[in-house]
């Protein structure tokens, strides 16, 4: 009985000890009005349930030119510049510039509607200087000749800084006179006189005083100008300048016409047979 007063007793006291701190408690809560703010349902998305699937990105092509069927993939990098159809035939190629490699012309077709096709062949890249026949190769910016007839070198040929050599011997053109030109710096060091120095620097392009005229001068001057003097000599000294190598002249071998002089569609056309370029008149 005594144990059950006790009891009674500590339960009266907890009770009395809540309602004393859990009631102001409670007022509080109502007074700042939180007790019917309930929470609500955001919905967020979650990684690695739902989520939008990014779409793959597509890399877009660098532009190219435009190579229909039938085209060569040289169309626009190699031109017929020019057509000459009177006295002797001529087609001019031109190189556009860009910064591709060389383009190797050998093989490729010059066709002609009304004459047929001429292909074009190897040539000599070092006229009279080696006898290997390469394939002819366009640089950027470079140009070619391709002529009706016979050459007079006997094969299609490059010209260079000192054609004006060849020139003098079979004539072929007046604008192929290249020539480097002689200083005074170059003639020091060999004990040359001031006589042997004034003849060399007057003796005109790509051209050698003849012996009568050498008689009348030392030793040592026409030794000079027999080893320095000649085609060979001005190979072997400027063949590595950067701007020692020409143009182009390619010839068809024949006297034949290779096109028509009033009127005809002239194509040129790569290996593979297709159109690089077309002209028509």
């Amino acid at each position: 009985m005594r144990f059950q007063f006790v009891f009674g007793f500590m339960l009266l006291i907890l009770v009395l000890v809540g309602i004393f701190v859990g009631v102001p408690y409670l007022l509080q809560i109502i007074k700042s009005n939180q007790f019917l703010n309930f929470p609500r349902f955001i919905s967020t998305s979650t990684p690695g349930y739902f989520y939008s699937k990014p779409q793959p990105s597509i890399s877009q092509p660098q532009s190219q030119p435009v190579i229909k069927l039938g085209e060569s993939i040289y169309k626009g990098r190699i031109n017929i510049s020019s057509v000459y159809r009177y006295g002797q035939e001529q087609i001019n190629l031109s190189a556009a510039y860009s910064e591709g490699s060389s383009i190797d012309i050998t093989g490729w077709k010059i066709k002609s509607v009304q004459r047929g096709e001429t292909i074009i062949g190897k040539g000599l890249a070092l006229p009279q200087f080696s006898s290997f026949l390469s394939d002819i190769r366009l640089e950027s910016g470079d140009s070619v000749k391709i002529i009706a007839g016979i050459s007079p070198l006997f094969s299609s040929f490059q010209i260079n800084g000192c054609f004006g050599w060849l020139n003098n011997v079979y004539n072929i053109d007046s604008s192929l006179n290249y020539c480097p030109l002689i200083q005074i710096s170059n003639l020091t060091g060999f004990g040359l006189d001031s006589a042997c120095q004034n003849l060399i620097l007057n003796s005109g392009s790509c051209r050698a005083p003849n012996d009568t005229v050498l008689n009348n001068y030392s030793r040592e001057c026409r030794i000079w100008v027999e080893h320095n003097l000649n085609y060979n000599a001005c190979v072997e000294k400027h063949m590595n300048e950067s701007d020692f190598y020409k143009s182009w002249q390619i010839y068809t071998g024949n006297n034949n016409l290779f096109f028509d002089q009033l009127h005809d569609r002239i194509e040129l056309r790569d290996q593979a047979g297709l159109l690089v370029d077309s002209n028509e008149y």
